[in-house]
């Protein structure tokens, strides 16, 4: 054999042992064809990978071998063999019960199979996390399997399992450059008490709080749906109850009195009385902190309201559908010259305002003269101390019906007395208390969404708070201050979870 042949032989050998050890240094001497980075990225066409394909018989939604896919989990096309290219077919796969589920790969270019490729199952010590992705954290070539886990001191941190020859390593390494998606995902950690996505489960993201429902409340489980359509109550007889030990207290883990903001999204199918998104505390105005609405919200638009001069209605116990309404305010002279006791005009006799006796309940907003029907609604915030009401915030008009709302009630500064509320709706300011007030109890033992502490109250009168009828998403309580630029990052979140237009809300 000439040595033109040898030459040209060794080279050819060297080129294969390049394309398998150090793909990357192929690239970067030769012109390649190559995809964005995503799992659904087509594979890199060279000499190698012409001869290594995909599977055939696994991929999204297909298995065999008895397993079955868990889609919420990161499912798709890595690299684990070190071809330079996204070959290999990687998912959260169980032969039962939560407790055998691992990770496994089906690699490229083989037959048997499809989960020799994998992790220790999590009853073995494996922990999963629905923040997941899969990424060359050493820059080797292979794709690491990276979660987001709550690590010894409490932090949360990006902890991975390297691939390696035949399988995960069985320790956690950190991935100290995760991606932008993954650093907003930890900043969402820092600081949080409380996280109930209820996106498709009823699970507390930090691992604190215990969830009980009533009224035959579920959610719809349908593993990682197109969108988001959080959990819906009926409004007759459902809510949730919680707390962070058995006896469904809550203070306990999750220090109230260290609560500096709430954040939740919300969208009400009819407005209910008075009803109630939360409410944690001790029963009716007993160390309450609620967020809900006002009577059962207002119809017209903002111009339809007594003016100063026109006459006032004949008492302030509206007629149904109740709610807030405008009334001027009187002074007590005016008042004594309009009611019997005016001993100018009358015989003294026994003052004569008092309330009109009210129709039966409604259940749904009714159309009158006056209003037309309740399309928006009053949000009201309130903290009480014991049994004295500290604060109270109203923002007209701010809960539109029929459309998600998010709301954000946070302190503006870590003052520990009385710091400044800020209420966002939308991402937008809308309204700042001063010198408002943290919740103090320090356990409450009447913690509901859905449901008021007053509900419970018997009451002849139509005002007697309701059960509310909507639904919610994203409920998520901090223990420091959420900044304006925070607070637009989890609204920005929630609106890709739920399939909803930039256009519905300033996010810049």
């Amino acid at each position: 054999m000439s040595g033109t042949v040898w030459i040209g032989l060794c080279i050819l050998l060297g080129a294969i042992a390049l394309e398998v050890f150090a793909p990357t240094k192929v690239r970067e001497g030769f012109l390649a064809i190559t995809g964005s980075g995503r799992s659904d990225d087509p594979p890199r066409q060279n000499f190698i990978t012409n001869m290594i394909t995909r599977r055939g018989d696994v991929g999204v939604g297909m298995e065999i071998g008895g397993y079955k896919q868990d889609p919420r989990y990161f499912h798709g096309y890595a690299d684990v063999e070190r071809y330079g290219v996204k070959n290999d077919f990687c998912r959260m796969v169980t032969p039962g019960t939560a407790e055998d589920m691992f990770f496994a790969c089906a690699l490229a270019g083989t037959t048997g199979p499809s989960t020799d490729y994998k992790t220790n199952t999590v009853k073995d010590g494996f922990r999963i996390s629905r923040d997941d992705y899969m990424r060359d954290i050493v820059k080797d070539g292979r794709d690491a399997y990276c979660r987001i886990l709550k690590d010894k001191d409490g932090s949360y941190q990006p902890l991975c399992r390297r691939a390696f020859d035949l399988q995960f390593y069985n320790k956690d390494e950190l991935d100290t450059d995760p991606p932008e998606t993954i650093k907003t995902m930890l900043d969402f950690y820092v600081g949080c008490e409380l996280w109930l996505r209820f996106r498709d489960d009823m699970v507390d993201y930090v691992d604190k709080a215990i969830i009980q429902t009533g009224g035959g409340l579920t959610i719809d489980s349908t593993p990682n749906p197109t969108v988001a359509r959080g959990l819906t109550f009926n409004g007759i007889d459902q809510f949730v109850r919680l707390g962070d030990t058995i006896d469904l207290s809550l203070g306990n883990r999750i220090k109230m009195r260290s609560i500096r903001a709430f954040s939740v999204w919300v969208r009400f199918d009819a407005f209910t009385n008075n009803a109630h998104i939360f409410d944690f505390g001790d029963g009716p105005g007993v160390n309450n902190i609620f967020l809900g609405i006002l009577g059962k919200g207002e119809g017209g638009d903002d111009s339809a309201q007594i003016r100063p001069g026109d006459k006032c209605p004949e008492t302030t116990i509206p007629t149904e559908p109740s709610g807030a309404q405008f009334c001027p305010e009187i002074r007590a002279q005016t008042l004594f010259e309009m009611s019997a006791a005016n001993v100018e005009k009358w015989d003294c006799k026994n003052p004569s305002v008092l309330a009109r006796k009210l129709g039966p309940i409604q259940t749904k907003p009714v159309k009158t003269a006056s209003t037309g029907p309740a399309t928006r609604a009053t949000l009201i915030y309130e903290v009480w101390d014991q049994k004295l009401r500290k604060v109270q915030i109203k923002v007209n008009r701010a809960i539109p019906l029929d459309k998600w709302t998010h709301i954000l009630v946070t302190a503006k500064t870590m003052d520990a007395m009385r710091p400044e509320l800020n209420v966002y709706i939308n991402g937008n300011l809308a309204f700042t208390q001063e010198n408002g007030y943290l919740p103090q109890a320090k356990v409450t033992s009447n913690n509901y969404f859905g449901k008021s502490n007053w509900a419970n109250d018997m009451s002849g009168y139509e005002l007697r708070d309701e059960l509310f009828q909507g639904s919610i998403f994203d409920f998520r309580m901090y223990s420091n201050v959420v900044s304006e630029t925070k607070g637009k990052r989890i609204l920005q979140w929630g609106l890709e979870k739920l399939g909803l237009d930039n256009s519905f809300a300033t996010v810049s």
